[in-house]
């Protein structure tokens, strides 16, 4: 980070997917001066339609990392390659440089066996869309040091999102394994015939969702009676769905190559049409949800 605090940090956007091109523009909207880098030509031009004008985009990983105080990275999945991006990243920045990995799945602590100072590493793991999503989780590894998770929270208040502090490295952190507990059950009641895709998300959509957006689960546990919780708890928790699998409404549509609104279709139908109306709709009632409270914690 830069010694003058009062100095916008020069940050680093290491891959420039949907992701990396949404977090560069919340660097380059709070003030920061960014650099996006992509090995693939048409990745970084898909990009450059959506950043601001002030983002240098280049394919040299060495120019996206000169004088960097900031590293994201987000390129895919795949433990050794964020492992050997990691490790560059660490050779060619200064020592007060905070790595931060965006990664939903790859352990903290692994990623950072690469490095030769993993104190400064940590996950910084945000939510498409990233312009959009108030919430960033940040997620020490085992070697995380304390001050440099007190940077990076800062840092997050400066962009304007609300840091949720992940104090031990599990699979899934803290928001996805909430979403997917409840995705299972979601299935599972779908599967089992009780419902219908469509019912499913109008449940979610109407009553849980909106609730959730104003109080958070264990507020409303509290408004409702921890003595009721406590009594509706014995008769549902043993009937809940406990599966270990991957669902398999989700094996099926993936084998049959119906991977979702990439590929026009998955549970429901898709047309290019259909997606950009749907994400228009989500951006705004998430944008009006927060803007009404649920994006600042003060």
């Amino acid at each position: 980070m830069p010694e003058n605090p009062e100095q916008p940090p020069r940050v680093a956007v290491i891959g420039a997917g949907t992701m990396g091109a949404g977090i560069a523009q919340v660097f380059a909207r709070a003030g920061c001066r960014v650099t996006l880098w992509s090995r693939s030509e048409s990745t970084l031009a898909a990009a450059r339609a959506t950043v601001p004008d002030d983002v240098r985009c280049t394919r040299s990983l060495a120019e996206a990392l000169e004088g960097a105080d900031v590293v994201s990275e987000n390129v895919a999945e795949i433990v050794a390659l964020k492992q050997d991006i990691l490790a560059t990243a660490e050779a060619a920045v200064a020592p007060e440089c905070l790595l931060t990995t965006n990664t939903s799945s790859v352990p903290i602590t692994l990623l950072g066996t690469a490095l030769e100072h993993p104190g400064r590493f940590l996950g910084m793991h945000w939510f498409n869309p990233a312009p959009v999503m108030p919430l960033v989780e940040l997620v020490a590894g085992a070697a995380t040091d304390a001050a440099d998770m007190t940077r990076a929270e800062s840092l997050t208040r400066r962009l304007g999102k609300l840091p949720v502090v992940v104090r031990a490295d599990v699979p899934g952190f803290v928001v996805n394994r909430i979403q997917y507990a409840v995705l299972r059950e979601v299935l599972h009641l779908v599967e089992s015939g009780v419902t219908s895709v469509e019912d499913a998300d109008l449940a979610v959509r109407t009553t849980l969702a909106p609730r959730w957006a104003a109080c958070g689960p264990l507020e409303l546990m509290d408004l409702a009676g921890l003595d009721v919780v406590q009594q509706v708890s014995g008769i549902l928790m043993p009937e809940l769905s406990n599966s270990a699998e991957v669902p398999a409404s989700v094996s099926k549509l993936v084998a049959d190559g119906a991977l979702g609104a990439k590929s026009g279709r998955g549970f429901y139908p898709w047309t290019p049409e259909r997606t950009a109306q749907v994400k228009a709709h989500r951006d705004a009632v998430v944008s009006r949800l927060t803007a009404e409270g649920g994006g600042d914690d003060d």
